[in-house]
């Protein structure tokens, strides 16, 4: 709709997510074999995998959610979540949002990129400003706000979260309207990035470079930052931190070695490093997420 103020032409912004509303924001840290009842609700509930892995269960269908991956369940669907032999984090935020452009979510699995993990971390952490509940309470229906809540939070959160909804969009557009991309990365490109996953694993506790990893696939430096970008959304080198930052929860989740120990496990260069690491992807330092795992009961 367009307007005339003088010599300007007003243009009213179009809305492609418009969230109305929060109803939950959690964080939890599951032990091994945990199982939670089933629900519905008329409502969309977002779970996002920090690290290890969990079952969904999303009607008829059972599945497993890695680390970096989300789901979104539609409103109405009947869903729960379990583990099985690992530990798994997760991020889960339901809401309101009647836009059309949700039916985009509808029955898949996304994967987050750096940037939707920062914005999955500002809803958490504004979460934690404004409301006053414990997110780790898996049962809360009713998020209670705070009195002294930061200027804006409540709108940092919707917005933040509509950027997210908008930045997962276009990915999935991307990859379905282009087909020269997805040619370009696959099947060649997908292999490559394959195999760098499998090669970042299998270092975990020790240290790789780029050097080393060009030289296993035979492809040039240049070439494989490229491919795993465009896939990843992140660099192979970040990506690694991040795989051992989630390793690094597991093993601290587990309660038998110290943060030194755990540093040195995974080859970090220092302590210092490590948790300055780990405090950038966390918001919380590896003493605070050890004390935060024993008040959440989890050990």
């Amino acid at each position: 709709m367009e307007g005339k103020f003088g010599n300007y032409v007003q243009n009213r912004l179009q809305e492609t997510f418009n969230v109305k509303s929060i109803f939950t924001i959690h964080y939890f840290r599951y032990g091994k074999h945990f199982r939670v009842r089933k629900e519905s609700h008329n409502f969309w509930e977002m779970v996002y995998i920090d690290s290890g892995e969990a079952v969904i269960t999303a009607g008829e269908r059972n599945f497993a959610l890695k680390r970096g991956q989300a789901y979104f369940h539609k409103p109405e669907e009947i869903h729960t979540i379990s583990t099985e032999e690992e530990f798994a984090n997760s991020a889960i935020v339901s809401f309101e949002c009647t836009s059309k452009s949700m039916k985009l979510f509808e029955n898949r699995t996304v994967v987050f990129d750096d940037f939707e993990k920062q914005l999955l971390n500002k809803i958490i952490s504004e979460g934690k400003l404004s409301f006053k509940d414990k997110l780790d309470d898996i049962y809360l229906v009713k998020m209670t706000k705070r009195e002294n809540a930061p200027y804006a939070g409540e709108q940092l959160i919707k917005n933040s979260l509509e950027l997210l909804l908008i930045s997962l969009a276009r990915n999935l557009l991307n990859e379905k309207g282009n087909p020269a991309a997805e040619k370009r990365i696959a099947p060649t490109g997908v292999k490559i990035v394959e195999n760098i996953l499998a090669i970042l694993d299998d270092n975990l506790y020790d240290n790789i470079n780029l050097d080393t990893i060009a030289e296993k696939l035979s492809f040039s430096k240049t070439y494989i930052k490229s491919v795993f970008k465009k896939h990843t959304g992140t660099t192979i080198i970040q990506h690694y931190i991040d795989l051992k930052i989630a390793e690094a929860k597991k093993l601290l989740s587990q309660n038998k070695y110290t943060v030194t120990e755990i540093a040195f496990m995974l080859n970090f260069n220092s302590v210092h490093y490590f948790s300055r690491q780990f405090k950038c992807r966390t918001d919380m330092s590896p003493t605070e997420y050890i004390e935060s795992i024993k008040a959440d009961n989890v050990l």
